[in-house]
């Protein structure tokens, strides 16, 4: 029996017909779907896995840690000679790594307005870099006012603290500090700012503290007990091996106190953190794969049954068991194809759109929450969000990884041929004579 014979009894098997009804066969077209079901969840959690791995990562390198960054040594900024140094160093590394070279100065300080206080992450920025930097341009969203600073004490602050504090656009506040005297004394230190505009990453935990201050106002006000003088380079290959050589470079240039880290470095326990997510929720999605493949097999054993008399008389024809197992298993392959092509599209689709799905889902449970609340307690509704800014991003990019898709496309016809040996083997072993005996 050649293959072709055997693929031609299998589509046999698997096409509709009108004249009979096969319970086997409506089994196999239950666990075609039943694949089809379960690729669309795995699918939609790989795809916003991805997504979010890849927003929340590019967020922190870009608008935190930079790709790779240099710390000055303590105490290294005392006078505008020693910054005109820095920019004289910054402006050499521009040209050694052919990357674009950003000087801040980052520390913390107290936030208080209206009698409400919150913590800060003050930057001392240059001010065109929400439009020089990639990063800001790219994922910084101005929510109101401007991302500029009109004046020497203006501030644009993160959408966080500002909702903490009450502030917007034009509205005053103070950060407070301390540096220590030459006494020994921790003497206090005050500025009061306008907030000249409100701006999000999208994701709360990089930006709630923001408070962005020009330059030279930010390194005036800043403590070198209390802050640190960085460099931040940005390229254009964060994630290549090239970086590696940027690191290097920069390493070997930059003067000794100098400390120079990749954000791989400096991110690495949130990078395997999400990494290690990730393959723990496609490993769960899978197993329900895998628990849906299991049903070809049985669906295979019922079609096996109901067709022993089919398989009597072919073998009695000079039918091979071999034959015979090969078209039992493409069957099973046939199966598991079916529930590709119907749950593929469906769970790509599904991806694309989940935005708009998770929006909608959100909607609908605060609808009913709230309805519930105003029938039977009152004014308590307190609305629900299924990926809380404060730790997911508030809009999930859609990153769709085709080797991934593609790898997931084979596992699934593997687990389909991998269920369907037994039944196939069955059917081929299957004794021509005994049958004929008892029918």
């Amino acid at each position: 029996m050649t293959f072709k014979a055997s693929f031609l009894y299998a589509l046999r098997i698997v096409k509709p017909n009108r004249t009979s009804s096969s319970n086997g066969r409506k089994s196999l077209f239950g666990a075609a779907f039943g694949i089809a079901l379960s690729l669309v969840p795995l699918i939609v959690v790989l795809v916003v896995a991805e997504g979010m791995i890849e927003g929340i990562t590019e967020r922190m390198i870009g608008l935190s840690s930079y790709h790779v960054q240099a710390v000055a040594p303590p105490y290294f900024y005392e006078n505008d000679s020693d910054l005109d140094e820095l920019h004289e160093l910054a402006a050499s590394l521009e040209v050694l790594i052919a990357g674009r070279i950003f000087i801040e100065r980052q520390g913390t300080a107290l936030a208080s307005s209206g009698g409400i206080r919150s913590g800060a992450l003050v930057r001392a920025v240059p001010p065109d870099i929400f439009k020089t930097n990639k990063a800001f341009e790219t994922y910084v969203e101005v929510v109101e006012g401007e991302a500029a600073f009109p004046t020497e004490k203006s501030a644009v602050i993160g959408k966080g603290i500002a909702d903490k504090l009450g502030l917007n656009p034009e509205d005053t506040f103070r950060l407070i500090t301390a540096r220590t005297s030459a006494h020994g004394k921790i003497i206090p230190k005050m500025l009061t700012c306008t907030v000249s505009g409100i701006v999000s990453s999208g994701y709360q935990e990089i930006d709630s503290l923001w408070v962005f201050l020009p330059f030279k106002t930010g390194f005036g006000f800043l403590t070198d007990g209390s802050s640190e003088i960085k460099i931040g380079i940005e390229t254009d290959f964060p994630f290549s091996d090239r970086l590696q050589d940027a690191y290097r470079s920069a390493a070997s240039f930059l003067p000794a106190g100098f400390r120079v880290y990749r954000w791989s470095d400096i991110n690495t326990a949130q990078y395997e953190n999400y990494a290690s997510t990730k393959i723990l929720l496609i490993l769960i999605m899978f197993l329900i794969v895998l628990i849906a493949s299991v049903n070809v097999s049985s669906a295979l054993i019922m079609v096996v049954m109901e067709r022993k008399k089919e398989i009597a008389v072919l073998k009695s024809m000079g039918a091979s068991s071999s034959g015979i197992a090969a078209a039992f298993l493409s069957v099973g392959m046939l199966t598991g194809a079916s529930g590709l092509v119907i749950g593929l599209p469906l769970g790509l689709a599904a991806a694309v759109k989940c935005n708009e799905i998770i929006r909608f889902g959100e909607n609908t449970v605060n609808f009913i929450l709230k309805l519930w609340y105003l029938i039977c307690e009152g004014n308590k509704y307190v609305p629900v969000h299924l990926l809380d800014p404060a730790y997911y991003l508030q809009t999930v990019p859609v990153y769709i990884t085709f080797s991934e898709i593609f790898a997931i496309a084979a596992g699934t016809l593997l687990l389909s041929a991998a269920v369907s040996v037994f039944p196939a083997l069955r059917a081929g072993k299957e004794r021509p004579l005994d049958i004929l005996r008892k029918t």
